[in-house]
């Protein structure tokens, strides 16, 4: 049988483990107490980890945490000395002929050597680095710009009745248009022409047909937002159509721009040095790395090496750059993890 004390003593360790009552409950302590001893088992440094992060500190933390993002900076930035340093303190200017040592190698007085016309090879090098990077820049931001504009308008007005679908129609027939265009043809139709003029006219003339394909990417993205439910709310409420596209769905997409703009920077300086290398890009005199390669001569390897080489490392230091900062944008990416 069982003992009635048995049951008895049962109830009452039920209601004591019940109890929160530190008075009725001997065997917790205190809210103050629970918290010191809280405060005492978790060390002086874990307060800060548990804090909530910022967005910026939060991207800042993964694209420093990324080993191609260092890889990339680190060459990036001495490019960037090189091109603005170099022809500060070298001796050579890249015009100035040396008909003495034409196509000699390498040497102390010529770094990367002479070309069969007599010109420094890193003096050449350098001033081609400044131009291209300047190209590449302008030019990604332009096509950024023009992407922008095109796409988040085109597909705003997408949901905006028969007007807003006839203007919709109007810009993807543009954007198309633009695509099927033989991009190469042109540029070297028009080449010819603004052979005189300064090398800058290279990034309107490049950005001009390499917005296309970010514009309709933007414009899917802007027609999945303004079904959102603060966009809607904008709309309800009477803001203006440019308010609400820079203040909810530009913000919205900026990610997603930055990493294509960074990019489009080695795609630009890819495109103007292989137009200039064949012909249709800059000309001489003004110098660029396309047409410091154009300068090879095929028995003196050091003639198109060293620049090649530094197109290459620009180039991946770029690319390295934009997938480290993707990786950070992107919390589903496995590099980006805390």
């Amino acid at each position: 049988m069982t003992n009635p004390h048995d049951i008895r003593g049962t109830d009452d360790a039920a209601k004591l483990r019940a109890s929160t009552d530190p008075e009725e409950n001997p065997m917790i302590g205190s809210t103050a107490d629970l918290t010191t001893a809280v405060d005492t088992a978790l060390p002086d440094d874990a307060a800060p980890a548990i804090e909530s992060l910022g967005r910026g500190e939060l991207l800042r933390r993964r694209f420093l945490r990324n080993r191609n993002a260092w890889v990339g900076m680190i060459v990036f930035v001495v490019l960037i000395v090189m091109a603005i340093v170099g022809p500060i303190v070298y001796q050579y200017e890249p015009f100035e002929r040396d008909l003495r040592n034409a196509l000699t190698g390498p040497s102390a007085y010529h770094w990367f050597g002479v070309n069969e016309n007599g010109l420094d090879i890193f003096a050449r090098t350098m001033q081609g680095l400044r131009i291209s990077l300047v190209i590449g820049i302008g030019t990604a931001l332009l096509t950024a710009f023009l992407a922008l504009v095109v796409g988040i308008v085109a597909g705003y007005v997408s949901h905006k009745g028969k007007w807003g679908a006839l203007a919709d129609g109007a810009l993807v027939n543009l954007i198309n248009l633009f695509l099927v265009v033989p991009s190469i043809l042109l540029l070297m139709l028009f080449s010819p022409a603004l052979q005189r003029a300064s090398w800058l006219w290279m990034i309107p003339l490049l950005a001009l047909f390499a917005w296309m394909l970010t514009a309709r990417v933007l414009r899917a993205m802007t027609q999945q937002l303004v079904r959102t439910e603060y966009v809607e709310a904008a709309r309800f409420m009477g803001v203006h159509p440019i308010i609400t596209m820079t203040r909810h769905i530009i913000p919205n997409v900026a990610s997603w721009i930055i990493i294509d703009t960074t990019l489009g920077v080695s795609a630009a300086i890819l495109g103007e040095t292989g137009l200039s290398f064949i012909g249709f890009g800059i000309q001489y005199p003004q110098v660029s790395l396309g047409t410091v390669l154009q300068d090879y001569n095929i028995s003196a390897p050091y003639t198109w090496i060293p620049p090649a080489a530094v197109l290459a490392a620009l180039v991946i230091s770029i690319n390295l750059m934009g997938e480290a900062l993707r990786d950070a944008l992107d919390p589903t990416s496995g590099s980006s993890r805390l």
